[in-house]
């Protein structure tokens, strides 16, 4: 098991893909898709796909379609805590991050 079994049938892992399709879009049809995904902190190739294969499943009403939407409100959760880091979340330096709480953990344990 590789932690990934919880989410829903329609998300797919990196190497699980084997076709690449191009989509055309409009100009304005793509800078909605790019702002929702700026927002929900992913790639807008990788939105587009979440779509395509959540319309794909047809299951809107179904456990499947509550699950996507949970797994989308799930996102939007993480693109508004990453808002609230410095910078927005662009700039986190996770070594840092990580060395200041093994210094903050020592401080506690010590004193």
């Amino acid at each position: 098991m590789d932690g990934l079994e919880h989410l829903p049938a329609w998300y797919s892992r990196g190497h699980e893909r084997d076709k690449v399709i191009t989509l055309r879009m409009n100009p304005a049809d793509y800078e909605r898709l790019e702002a929702e995904a700026e927002r929900l902190g992913v790639a807008p190739a990788t939105l587009a796909r979440v779509y395509v294969r959540a319309g794909l499943s047809g299951e809107t009403q179904s456990a499947s379609g509550r699950n996507r939407r949970a797994c989308l409100d799930a996102l939007r959760g993480l693109a508004a805590l990453r808002q609230r880091l410095p910078d927005g979340g662009s700039r986190v330096n996770v070594v840092e991050i990580i060395a200041e709480g093994r210094e903050e953990r020592d401080q506690v344990q010590d004193g």
